[in-house]
């Protein structure tokens, strides 16, 4: 009986670049509009979006599609929302949400990352018989590679993703994770989702190697109407896993996507992914060596590092507000008694002000939120130096397993 099931479930992904700003996000009307259109046409399996910072821009797809999308779940987090919502055709029987330890700085207002409640999101849904465990995340973004000042964010926002799906995967036949990860192939954040998180990139495993697409890059492409295209990079993924009795083999990787319809415009500035799973039962339990203890390990020591550069860094910043909390402090003191010219004193009162907040907040970044970034990567590493000896057991393990069975 087992062998006779096969089904191919289709999973789309797309950073939708909703920012609920005209001036930051062009067309945004428009393009949302197109997107449910054309996820109402398409009628996927799984849909898992990012950067729907509105929820009434989820509704708004969600009404469009609700004929052939009938479930679907928007997680809320943070100041303006996670952004990342799901939509499927199973029924969603349970969710979990779990909040990313750090996510950026309040004060850097242009990026705007510690606003949005980054996590990542699971759904529970019961389709087609099977249990599938379906993820959505949206990591920090990388706004400099020469000077990637998030980079252990990122990165303990992969450990977490990844410690996430191990901790939740259990009780699923498929896991799927889909989302804009910030992440390219070469970065060790990638790395630990895929070898610590035991996830399959569906754009590498994928059988059908002639559609035309070589690259998969999603973000900064030549024919996005958004972006420049001078450095294209891949960085929204699809990942699945399955449990041994359930087979997966991704058919296809495209990007289902062009320009809108009669409209010179694409629907993102990011380009949208669609995995074609071909999943089926079997009667026996797979061994899949696919996954590489050493590659993990590696991934586990090179991440541990990048944290503890992180927290010395972290330690200068604490100096620097430290120390600027002391000037603030002096020119205050300094203007207390002074008198100034008439018709002016509405404007010094003005600057104390500025100077008292510029003061309360450069103590809370030193006192307050140095400490918890330096105590949440402290907390990753201490994991991931767990995670490194458990495999490095095992890796003893199977060593003397191997010896005594050649004896």
């Amino acid at each position: 009986m087992a062998g006779e099931f096969v089904r191919n479930v289709r999973v789309f992904t797309l950073n939708c670049w909703g920012i609920p700003f005209s001036f930051a996000s062009k067309n945004r009307f428009e393009r949302f509009n197109a997107i449910g259109d054309h996820l109402k046409e398409e009628a996927y399996d799984i849909v898992v979006l990012e950067e729907v910072w509105s929820y009434s821009d989820f509704k708004k797809i969600r009404e469009k599609t609700k004929a052939v999308l009938p479930h679907s779940y928007y997680f809320h987090s943070g100041f303006i929302g996670a952004g990342i919502c799901i939509f499927t055709k199973g029924e969603i029987i349970d969710t979990v949400i779990h909040r990313y330890s750090l996510n950026g700085y309040a004060h850097k207002v242009q990026h705007g990352d510690w606003f949005g409640g980054k996590c990542i999101g699971l759904c529970v849904v019961d389709y087609a018989g099977l249990r599938f465990n379906v993820y959505a995340t949206h990591l920090h973004a990388q706004y400099s590679v020469v000077n990637d000042e998030y980079c252990s964010h990122r990165v303990t926002q992969a450990f977490e993703t990844a410690q996430f799906i191990r901790a939740t995967r259990h009780t699923a036949d498929v896991c799927v994770l889909a989302g804009d990860l910030n992440l390219e192939p070469t970065h060790v954040g990638y790395k630990l989702i895929s070898c610590h998180g035991l996830l399959k990139d569906a754009w590498l495993e994928k059988e059908n190697k002639s559609d035309g697409q070589d690259s998969g890059f999603t973000c900064d492409t030549m024919h996005n109407t958004y972006s420049s295209g001078n450095s294209p990079v891949r960085i929204d993924h699809i990942m699945y896993s399955s449990r041994p009795t359930v087979s997966v083999r991704c058919l296809d990787v495209t990007m289902p996507l062009d320009t809108i319809p009669g409209h010179h415009m694409s629907y993102s500035d990011h380009e949208a992914v669609l995995a074609v799973l071909n999943i089926s039962l079997s009667d026996s339990i797979s061994n899949d060596s696919s996954f590489s203890t050493e590659e993990r390990i590696s991934s586990l020591q090179e991440a541990s590092l990048i944290l503890e550069e992180g927290m010395r860094k972290v330690q200068r910043n604490r100096y620097y507000f430290g120390g600027l909390c002391v000037v603030l402090a002096l020119l205050m003191i300094l203007t207390v008694d002074l008198t100034f010219p008439y018709g002016t004193q509405s404007l010094m009162v003005a600057v104390r002000i500025g100077l008292a907040a510029a003061l309360g907040y450069s103590f809370w970044m030193a006192v307050v939120e140095s400490r918890k970034e330096i105590v949440s990567m402290r907390g990753a590493r201490a994991g991931m130096r767990v995670a490194k000896e458990s495999a490095l057991r095992a890796i003893k393990m199977n060593d003397r397993n191997w010896q005594n069975n050649g004896i």
